[in-house]
Protein backbone atom coordinates (compact mmCIF):
# COMPACT_ATOMS: atom_id res chain seq x y z
CA UNK A 1 0.00 0.00 0.00
CA UNK A 2 2.97 2.50 0.85
CA UNK A 3 4.26 1.92 -2.20
CA UNK A 4 1.01 2.42 -4.10
CA UNK A 5 0.17 5.46 -2.83
CA UNK A 6 3.36 7.26 -2.82
CA UNK A 7 3.75 6.28 -6.47
CA UNK A 8 -0.32 7.77 -7.11
CA UNK A 9 0.90 10.96 -5.23
CA UNK A 10 3.68 11.13 -7.50
CA UNK A 11 2.32 10.69 -10.45
CA UNK A 12 -0.30 13.64 -9.93
CA UNK A 13 2.34 16.08 -9.35
CA UNK A 14 1.49 19.69 -7.70
CA UNK A 15 -2.00 19.55 -9.05
CA UNK A 16 -4.53 20.26 -6.31
CA UNK A 17 -6.34 17.44 -4.10
CA UNK A 18 -9.88 18.90 -3.65
CA UNK A 19 -10.94 15.26 -1.04
CA UNK A 20 -8.68 12.77 0.54
CA UNK A 21 -9.47 9.89 2.70
CA UNK A 22 -6.92 7.75 4.45
CA UNK A 23 -7.64 4.38 6.18
CA UNK A 24 -4.61 2.75 7.69
CA UNK A 25 -4.35 -0.26 10.01
CA UNK A 26 -1.20 -1.84 11.89
CA UNK A 27 1.62 -2.14 9.93
CA UNK A 28 1.82 1.54 8.41
CA UNK A 29 4.68 3.44 9.93
CA UNK A 30 3.31 6.73 11.57
CA UNK A 31 6.27 8.71 9.61
CA UNK A 32 4.64 7.58 6.43
CA UNK A 33 1.39 8.51 7.59
CA UNK A 34 2.44 11.98 8.64
CA UNK A 35 4.13 12.17 5.27
CA UNK A 36 1.03 11.62 3.35
CA UNK A 37 -0.68 14.04 5.58
CA UNK A 38 2.00 16.88 4.92
CA UNK A 39 1.75 15.99 0.87
CA UNK A 40 -2.36 16.43 0.52
CA UNK A 41 -2.35 19.46 2.79
CA UNK A 42 0.82 21.19 0.74
CA UNK A 43 -1.63 20.60 -2.32
CA UNK A 44 -4.37 22.86 -0.55
CA UNK A 45 -6.83 19.81 -0.01
CA UNK A 46 -9.81 21.03 1.86
CA UNK A 47 -11.58 17.33 3.15
CA UNK A 48 -9.80 15.58 5.20
CA UNK A 49 -10.50 12.04 6.48
CA UNK A 50 -8.17 10.26 7.86
CA UNK A 51 -8.62 6.67 10.25
CA UNK A 52 -6.15 4.81 11.64
CA UNK A 53 -6.04 1.66 14.08
CA UNK A 54 -3.38 3.42 16.19
CA UNK A 55 -2.19 5.92 17.69
CA UNK A 56 -0.03 9.10 15.72
CA UNK A 57 2.08 10.09 18.97
CA UNK A 58 2.71 13.67 17.50
CA UNK A 59 0.18 15.49 14.83
CA UNK A 60 0.00 19.07 13.80
CA UNK A 61 -2.92 19.73 10.70
CA UNK A 62 -1.94 23.14 9.73
CA UNK A 63 -4.02 24.48 6.82
CA UNK A 64 -5.77 27.09 5.50
CA UNK A 65 -7.82 25.51 2.98
CA UNK A 66 -9.08 23.06 5.12
CA UNK A 67 -12.72 23.13 5.14
CA UNK A 68 -13.85 19.59 6.87
CA UNK A 69 -11.84 17.54 8.86
CA UNK A 70 -12.27 14.30 10.19
CA UNK A 71 -9.67 12.18 12.19
CA UNK A 72 -10.69 8.73 13.88
CA UNK A 73 -6.86 7.47 15.60
CA UNK A 74 -6.71 4.65 18.00
CA UNK A 75 -9.84 2.62 17.91
CA UNK A 76 -7.98 -0.30 17.17
CA UNK A 77 -5.46 -0.86 20.12
CA UNK A 78 -5.07 -3.39 22.46
CA UNK A 79 -2.99 -1.06 24.41
CA UNK A 80 -4.09 2.42 25.24
CA UNK A 81 -1.02 5.04 24.33
CA UNK A 82 -1.96 8.54 24.48
CA UNK A 83 -0.89 10.57 22.08
CA UNK A 84 1.63 12.99 22.79
CA UNK A 85 0.96 16.17 20.94
CA UNK A 86 -2.44 16.70 18.64
CA UNK A 87 -2.15 20.65 17.31
CA UNK A 88 -5.00 21.82 14.59
CA UNK A 89 -3.85 25.35 12.72
CA UNK A 90 -6.73 25.12 10.92
CA UNK A 91 -8.90 28.86 10.52
CA UNK A 92 -10.65 28.11 7.81
CA UNK A 93 -12.11 24.53 9.03
CA UNK A 94 -15.78 24.70 9.61
CA UNK A 95 -16.70 20.76 10.72
CA UNK A 96 -14.48 18.83 12.51
CA UNK A 97 -15.16 14.84 13.66
CA UNK A 98 -12.06 14.23 15.81
CA UNK A 99 -12.16 10.63 17.87
CA UNK A 100 -9.01 9.40 19.73
CA UNK A 101 -7.34 8.78 22.76
CA UNK A 102 -6.73 11.99 24.94
CA UNK A 103 -3.46 13.57 23.85
CA UNK A 104 -1.32 14.78 26.35
CA UNK A 105 -1.06 17.92 25.02
CA UNK A 106 -3.09 20.15 22.25
CA UNK A 107 -0.63 23.29 21.77
CA UNK A 108 -2.51 24.76 19.16
CA UNK A 109 -6.10 24.29 18.67
CA UNK A 110 -7.40 27.59 15.61
CA UNK A 111 -10.58 27.10 14.33
CA UNK A 112 -12.05 30.30 14.43
CA UNK A 113 -14.49 29.34 11.39
CA UNK A 114 -16.19 26.15 13.22
CA UNK A 115 -19.48 25.64 12.95
CA UNK A 116 -20.01 21.48 13.35
CA UNK A 117 -18.26 19.81 15.92
CA UNK A 118 -17.96 15.79 16.91
CA UNK A 119 -15.91 15.10 19.83
CA UNK A 120 -15.16 11.79 20.94
CA UNK A 121 -12.32 11.55 23.47
CA UNK A 122 -12.34 7.98 24.56
CA UNK A 123 -10.70 6.29 27.72
CA UNK A 124 -10.04 2.82 29.29
CA UNK A 125 -11.59 1.45 32.41
CA UNK A 126 -8.71 2.12 34.10
CA UNK A 127 -8.63 5.96 33.30
CA UNK A 128 -12.64 5.54 34.21
CA UNK A 129 -11.03 4.73 38.13
CA UNK A 130 -8.50 6.88 38.34
CA UNK A 131 -10.94 10.06 36.67
CA UNK A 132 -13.73 9.07 39.32
CA UNK A 133 -11.35 8.57 42.23
CA UNK A 134 -11.55 11.26 45.46
CA UNK A 135 -9.20 14.35 44.89
CA UNK A 136 -6.50 13.28 47.17
CA UNK A 137 -6.23 9.78 44.90
CA UNK A 138 -6.29 11.07 42.07
CA UNK A 139 -3.26 13.28 42.60
CA UNK A 140 -1.74 10.39 44.38
CA UNK A 141 -1.93 9.25 40.17
CA UNK A 142 0.55 11.39 39.39
CA UNK A 143 1.02 14.75 38.06
CA UNK A 144 1.01 13.77 34.40
CA UNK A 145 -2.02 11.40 34.45
CA UNK A 146 -3.88 14.73 35.69
CA UNK A 147 -2.44 17.60 33.68
CA UNK A 148 -3.14 15.40 30.29
CA UNK A 149 -6.78 15.50 30.87
CA UNK A 150 -6.86 19.29 31.99
CA UNK A 151 -5.28 20.27 28.78
CA UNK A 152 -8.07 19.22 27.12
CA UNK A 153 -9.09 22.48 27.73
CA UNK A 154 -7.05 23.59 25.10
CA UNK A 155 -8.86 21.91 22.56
CA UNK A 156 -12.55 23.10 24.37
CA UNK A 157 -11.16 26.52 23.96
CA UNK A 158 -10.33 25.99 20.44
CA UNK A 159 -13.20 24.90 19.56
CA UNK A 160 -15.53 27.41 21.39
CA UNK A 161 -17.03 29.43 18.52
CA UNK A 162 -18.89 26.11 17.18
CA UNK A 163 -22.32 26.02 16.79
CA UNK A 164 -23.68 22.82 16.88
CA UNK A 165 -21.81 20.21 19.28
CA UNK A 166 -21.94 16.94 19.80
CA UNK A 167 -20.26 15.35 22.69
CA UNK A 168 -20.02 11.29 23.19
CA UNK A 169 -19.43 9.75 26.79
CA UNK A 170 -16.08 9.34 27.68
CA UNK A 171 -15.85 13.05 26.63
CA UNK A 172 -18.04 14.26 29.68
CA UNK A 173 -15.81 12.01 31.60
CA UNK A 174 -12.61 13.64 30.89
CA UNK A 175 -14.23 17.47 31.37
CA UNK A 176 -15.51 16.67 34.71
CA UNK A 177 -11.63 17.19 35.51
CA UNK A 178 -11.72 20.57 34.46
CA UNK A 179 -15.11 21.15 33.80
CA UNK A 180 -15.02 24.80 36.32
CA UNK A 181 -12.67 25.99 33.75
CA UNK A 182 -14.65 25.48 30.88
CA UNK A 183 -15.26 28.47 28.07
CA UNK A 184 -18.24 30.22 27.52
CA UNK A 185 -19.67 28.49 24.36
CA UNK A 186 -21.23 31.92 23.42
CA UNK A 187 -22.09 30.71 19.68
CA UNK A 188 -23.42 27.00 20.53
CA UNK A 189 -27.27 26.97 19.34
CA UNK A 190 -27.83 23.07 19.34
CA UNK A 191 -25.72 20.73 21.66
CA UNK A 192 -26.00 16.77 21.12
CA UNK A 193 -24.85 14.49 23.81
CA UNK A 194 -24.80 10.65 23.39
CA UNK A 195 -25.23 9.41 27.07
CA UNK A 196 -23.35 6.10 27.73
CA UNK A 197 -25.12 3.97 31.07
CA UNK A 198 -21.48 2.73 31.97
CA UNK A 199 -20.42 7.10 32.07
CA UNK A 200 -20.89 9.35 33.92
CA UNK A 201 -21.77 13.61 33.06
CA UNK A 202 -20.55 15.36 35.93
CA UNK A 203 -19.44 18.22 33.66
CA UNK A 204 -23.01 18.31 32.29
CA UNK A 205 -24.17 21.45 34.72
CA UNK A 206 -20.85 23.78 33.95
CA UNK A 207 -21.78 22.97 30.51
CA UNK A 208 -25.24 24.11 30.24
CA UNK A 209 -24.48 27.29 32.22
CA UNK A 210 -21.43 28.11 29.61
CA UNK A 211 -23.89 28.40 26.64
CA UNK A 212 -26.11 31.30 26.89
CA UNK A 213 -27.35 30.76 23.74
CA UNK A 214 -28.43 27.33 23.46
CA UNK A 215 -31.87 26.40 21.70
CA UNK A 216 -31.91 22.87 21.57
CA UNK A 217 -30.66 19.72 23.45
CA UNK A 218 -30.60 16.09 21.75
CA UNK A 219 -30.47 13.83 24.18
CA UNK A 220 -28.99 10.24 22.34
CA UNK A 221 -30.09 8.25 25.58
CA UNK A 222 -30.37 9.43 29.42
CA UNK A 223 -29.27 6.44 31.47
CA UNK A 224 -26.24 7.55 32.37
CA UNK A 225 -23.69 6.45 35.72
CA UNK A 226 -24.41 8.09 38.66
CA UNK A 227 -21.85 9.80 40.86
CA UNK A 228 -21.61 12.24 43.36
CA UNK A 229 -20.50 14.74 41.52
CA UNK A 230 -23.88 14.72 39.27
CA UNK A 231 -23.91 17.85 39.92
CA UNK A 232 -28.27 19.57 39.63
CA UNK A 233 -28.61 18.65 35.91
CA UNK A 234 -30.81 15.08 37.15
CA UNK A 235 -32.59 13.96 39.81
CA UNK A 236 -30.01 11.12 40.61
CA UNK A 237 -29.19 12.57 44.29
CA UNK A 238 -31.35 14.74 46.31
CA UNK A 239 -29.54 17.85 47.14
CA UNK A 240 -30.67 21.53 47.56
CA UNK A 241 -29.70 23.57 44.45
CA UNK A 242 -31.30 20.59 42.43
CA UNK A 243 -32.77 22.07 38.71
CA UNK A 244 -30.46 25.18 39.62
CA UNK A 245 -27.61 24.86 36.09
CA UNK A 246 -31.04 23.79 34.58
CA UNK A 247 -33.09 27.27 35.76
CA UNK A 248 -30.67 29.73 34.12
CA UNK A 249 -30.46 27.79 30.81
CA UNK A 250 -32.57 28.89 27.49
CA UNK A 251 -32.97 26.18 25.95
CA UNK A 252 -37.02 26.18 23.65
CA UNK A 253 -36.45 21.90 22.26
CA UNK A 254 -35.44 18.88 23.70
CA UNK A 255 -35.27 15.15 21.91
CA UNK A 256 -34.73 12.28 23.70
CA UNK A 257 -34.04 9.42 21.41
CA UNK A 258 -33.95 5.58 22.80
CA UNK A 259 -36.47 5.88 25.28
CA UNK A 260 -37.16 2.55 26.85
CA UNK A 261 -39.72 3.64 29.26
CA UNK A 262 -38.03 3.01 32.62
CA UNK A 263 -38.48 4.73 35.67
CA UNK A 264 -35.62 6.21 35.68
CA UNK A 265 -35.84 7.99 32.07
CA UNK A 266 -39.50 8.76 33.04
CA UNK A 267 -38.38 10.51 36.44
CA UNK A 268 -35.14 12.24 34.50
CA UNK A 269 -38.02 13.72 31.90
CA UNK A 270 -39.96 15.20 34.36
CA UNK A 271 -36.73 16.45 35.78
CA UNK A 272 -35.96 18.40 32.86
CA UNK A 273 -39.97 19.51 32.33
CA UNK A 274 -39.39 20.88 35.83
CA UNK A 275 -36.72 23.37 35.96
CA UNK A 276 -36.07 24.34 32.05
CA UNK A 277 -37.93 27.37 32.38
CA UNK A 278 -37.70 28.54 28.45
CA UNK A 279 -39.04 24.86 27.20
CA UNK A 280 -41.70 24.77 24.59
CA UNK A 281 -41.01 21.55 22.91
CA UNK A 282 -40.19 18.06 23.89
CA UNK A 283 -39.70 15.05 21.14
CA UNK A 284 -39.11 11.71 22.93
CA UNK A 285 -38.48 9.02 20.53
CA UNK A 286 -38.85 5.39 21.32
CA UNK A 287 -35.85 2.91 21.08
CA UNK A 288 -35.55 0.85 17.87
CA UNK A 289 -33.27 -1.75 18.65
CA UNK A 290 -33.26 -2.72 21.99
CA UNK A 291 -36.51 -4.64 23.75
CA UNK A 292 -38.47 -1.92 25.36
CA UNK A 293 -41.25 -1.83 28.62
CA UNK A 294 -43.43 -1.00 25.87
CA UNK A 295 -44.86 -3.72 24.55
CA UNK A 296 -46.74 -4.43 27.33
CA UNK A 297 -49.95 -3.40 26.76
CA UNK A 298 -50.31 -1.75 30.22
CA UNK A 299 -47.03 -0.17 30.85
CA UNK A 300 -47.70 1.47 27.54
CA UNK A 301 -51.41 3.00 28.61
CA UNK A 302 -49.24 4.04 32.07
CA UNK A 303 -46.56 5.67 29.88
CA UNK A 304 -49.38 7.34 27.83
CA UNK A 305 -51.19 8.75 30.50
CA UNK A 306 -48.07 9.54 32.25
CA UNK A 307 -46.89 11.94 28.59
CA UNK A 308 -50.99 13.56 29.00
CA UNK A 309 -49.76 14.73 32.32
CA UNK A 310 -46.74 16.46 30.84
CA UNK A 311 -48.90 17.98 28.57
CA UNK A 312 -52.05 19.38 31.23
CA UNK A 313 -48.96 20.55 34.38
CA UNK A 314 -46.45 22.26 31.89
CA UNK A 315 -46.45 24.70 29.00
CA UNK A 316 -44.54 22.29 26.94
CA UNK A 317 -45.59 20.51 24.24
CA UNK A 318 -44.41 16.85 25.27
CA UNK A 319 -44.52 14.13 21.90
CA UNK A 320 -43.69 9.88 22.58
CA UNK A 321 -42.99 9.47 18.82
CA UNK A 322 -42.39 6.28 16.88
CA UNK A 323 -40.01 6.48 14.06
CA UNK A 324 -40.99 5.27 10.97
CA UNK A 325 -38.79 1.91 10.69
CA UNK A 326 -39.88 1.40 13.99
CA UNK A 327 -43.60 1.06 13.55
CA UNK A 328 -43.44 -0.98 10.39
CA UNK A 329 -41.38 -3.39 12.47
CA UNK A 330 -43.77 -3.13 15.32
CA UNK A 331 -46.67 -4.00 12.45
CA UNK A 332 -44.44 -6.95 10.90
CA UNK A 333 -44.50 -8.53 14.20
CA UNK A 334 -48.25 -7.63 14.96
CA UNK A 335 -47.40 -5.57 17.55
CA UNK A 336 -49.28 -2.28 17.47
CA UNK A 337 -49.19 -0.41 21.09
CA UNK A 338 -51.43 2.48 21.17
CA UNK A 339 -49.19 5.65 20.53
Amino acid sequence: MTLSLDSVLARQGDSPIKNFTLKCITGVHQDVVKRWIRIVLQRGVSDLNLSTDFSLDDVTVSSASLRKLTIHGGTGCEEFVNPKSISFDTPNVFYLNYSGLVADDYPVVKMRSLFVARINLMLSEDHIERIRAPDDVLLENGEVFVLRFVNVLSLMYGIRNVQILTLLGDTLEVLSLSCESLPVFKNLKTFIITINKDRGWQAMPVILRNCPRLETIIFKGLLHHVTDKCGDACPCISQEDKGHSLTSCAVKTIEIQGFRATMKEITMIKHLLDYFPCLEEMKVFIEEDDPTQLKNPEVSRLVLEMFELYNISSSCDVQLLVSDSLDKKWAAQGHMPHI
